[in-house]
């Protein structure tokens, strides 16, 4: 008896905790399974974002993007799908490294995730995160010697400069060059033994150059011994220019000319036929053969004429404004396909298009 009240007793219990385990089930840690942006090209005002979260239903989800003051609230699309949009505006700051992140909040608990995906795309993404160019610069030239500026001496160089470069000092308008070892991260040492022949005095220059990359800078300063020259700016030298290309230009007008095609006797022959049959209707006798006569004359003329009209052609003139400041007109027969803008350079008597 005491065993079968024990056995309802516990069935009891156990419906009793049917629900609260089924409750606790559902307000179980909620999950975010996915989580992804639509790539833009660019990050600037008015660029649009477009978020998809996919995780558990019924829950709340809010994306906080680093560089956007206030949280963006995505809406249940359909059961665990969230969506939503945002506009970046001119007081956002948002880089191509902004974090993302997403939470999700469902019965009281939470789930947060990063985004994994870039805001850009790749390519764009890559641009954006290429390191800055280096400035190319030196910043201080020193120089000392052993005594005089005569044989056997040694002249020692010091400049510090931006660190990875290429340094050397030319003496003499470059009959000397010596290069310079980068001893420590920024500071380039060298030396120079005179000869005999050399005629150094405190006031000859030192010419330093630092090439980095593509850009080289240049400095100078005297030999005299101990002194010390900061050099404050010292421009990048330009690359020369390409050299000017010979007939080079662009079409700035296309002209379309009417031209009289030449007549053959074809015409002639078929006017001067129908103006004497004309003429000879006309008068007896000798006037109606003196009408047949210029009958045929003024027929003959006239179909000249008609045919001229009838044969009549188009040209296009080509108007070419050269590089060198000078301009040249070419003639087509047929539309040659060249607008105005077009790029293009003589090759001999012929017209290319050029890059």
């Amino acid at each position: 008896m005491m065993s079968r009240t024990y056995w309802i007793a516990f069935l009891l219990a156990l419906i009793g905790l049917a629900p609260w385990v089924g409750v606790q089930a559902q307000s179980g840690t909620p999950v975010i399974r996915s989580f992804t942006v639509d790539q833009v090209p660019e990050l600037v005002p008015g660029t649009e974002l477009v978020f998809r979260v996919g995780g558990s239903a019924g829950g709340s989800l809010q994306l906080d993007i680093d560089g956007v003051a206030s949280p963006l609230g995505l809406t249940e699309t359909s059961a665990g799908m969230y969506a939503g949009a945002y506009t970046i505006s001119i007081r956002d700051k948002v880089r191509h490294d902004s974090r993302v992140l997403a939470t999700l909040r469902l019965d009281g608990r939470q789930t947060t995730v990063a985004l994994s995906q870039t805001l850009l795309t790749a390519e764009a993404h890559a641009r954006a995160s290429a390191p800055a160019p280096v400035p190319v610069q030196i910043s201080r030239i020193e120089t000392r010697n052993t005594g005089a500026l005569t044989g056997g001496h040694v002249i020692s160089f010091i400049v510090d400069a931006t660190p990875g470069g290429l340094a050397m000092v030319s003496l003499d308008g470059g009959k000397s060059t010596i290069p310079l070892t980068e001893e420590r991260t920024g500071r380039y040492i060298g030396r120079y033994t005179v000869k005999t022949r050399d005629q150094f005095s405190d006031a000859t220059l030192a010419q330093f150059s630092l090439v980095l990359a593509d850009k080289t800078m240049r400095a100078a300063k005297p030999l005299g011994s101990g002194a010390v020259t900061p050099v404050a700016q010292a421009a990048p030298v330009e690359p020369a220019p390409a050299p000017a290309c010979d007939g080079c230009g662009v079409v700035v007008s296309v002209n379309t000319v009417k031209v009289k095609g030449k007549p053959n006797y074809v015409g002639a022959i078929a006017g001067g036929v129908a103006g004497a049959a004309l003429g000879n209707q006309v008068g007896k006798g000798d006037g109606r053969t003196l009408a047949t006569v210029l009958g045929a004359v003024g027929g003959a003329v006239a179909g000249r004429e008609v045919e001229k009209q009838v044969r009549s052609d188009t040209r296009y003139d080509l108007t070419v404004k050269l590089d060198n400041g000078t301009t040249r007109v070419v003639s087509y027969d047929a539309n040659p396909g060249l607008a105005v803008g077009t790029k293009v350079r003589f090759d001999g008597e012929l017209l290319r298009v050029r890059d």
